[in-house]
C-alpha cells in the first residue's frame, strides 16, 4: 500500500505533461508529413486525419492538466 505522506513534485508533472506534448507532436508531424505525398488516397487521407485529430485531443487533455497544475 502506498505511503499516504508521498508528495507529487509539481513542478516533475509539468515538465512530464510537456514532455507528453512534444512527442505527441511530433507524432503529428510525421502524420501531417505523410499526409503531403501526392500518391496518398482519399481512404489514406481520412485515417491520417483521424490520427491527427486523436492525437489533437489528446494534447488538448494535457495541456488542460498542466493549467490545472499551474493554477493550484
Amino acid at each position: 500500500m502506498a505511503d499516504t505522506d508521498d508528495h507529487v513534485d509539481p513542478i516533475k508533472v509539468r515538465t512530464g505533461l510537456f514532455a507528453l506534448v512534444t512527442a505527441r507532436l511530433e507524432d503529428a508531424h510525421q502524420i501531417a508529413v505523410k499526409g503531403q505525398a501526392a500518391n496518398v488516397g482519399n481512404a489514406d487521407v481520412g485515417g491520417l486525419v483521424i490520427e491527427l485529430r486523436s492525437m489533437f485531443d489528446e494534447i488538448n487533455v494535457q495541456l488542460d492538466a498542466i493549467e490545472l497544475m499551474n493554477n493550484r
